[in-house]
């Protein structure tokens, strides 16, 4: 092989390997996101620190998002992929409000796995479990969210 084609084949190979380290300049911005608000009440009353999980649903895209619920029960949901909102449609919603054993919720930010973590899940699995959650929300744009839970009272 000559130095010609040696050197031609190097830009070859640095090309190529450019195109793939960089994905050729064209990175996917993503689904257009909607903002969304809303509010969660439990028993008629605001729902304070609890978490809540977006999981799209039929063809609605993207990968879902969370938010936590400020003093009056409202929220804003963040992009799982970073980003305000959400991209429009449907999502099945898991409201999970955890207690630590001092009946504090769990603060905000906590990434301890709830298997490993001292708190309890105080929402039945029909609002809480990500994977059978029976909550459904409707995203699309100008629309807050409203969420009403009802449980046994104690």
């Amino acid at each position: 092989m000559s130095v010609k084609n040696c050197r031609q084949l190097l830009s070859v190979v640095v090309v190529l390997f450019s195109c793939i380290y960089s994905g050729c300049g064209s990175k996917d911005p993503g689904p257009e996101l909607t903002p969304v608000t809303g509010v969660v009440v439990l028993n008629e009353q605001p729902l304070f620190n609890a978490d809540l999980f977006f999981i799209p649903v039929e063809t609605t895209p993207g990968v879902g998002g969370q938010a936590r619920t400020k003093e009056r029960g409202e929220f804003n949901v963040t992009y799982g992929r970073g980003g305000e909102g959400l991209p429009t449609g449907n999502y099945r919603v898991a409201v999970s409000y955890r207690l630590m054993p001092d009946g504090t919720p769990v603060p905000e930010g906590d990434t301890t796995p709830p298997i490993e973590s001292p708190a309890s899940e105080t929402l039945p699995p029909q609002y809480s479990d990500y994977d059978h959650s029976e909550l459904t929300a409707t995203v699309s744009p100008g629309k807050p969210i409203e969420l009403n839970l009802t449980t046994k009272k104690k």
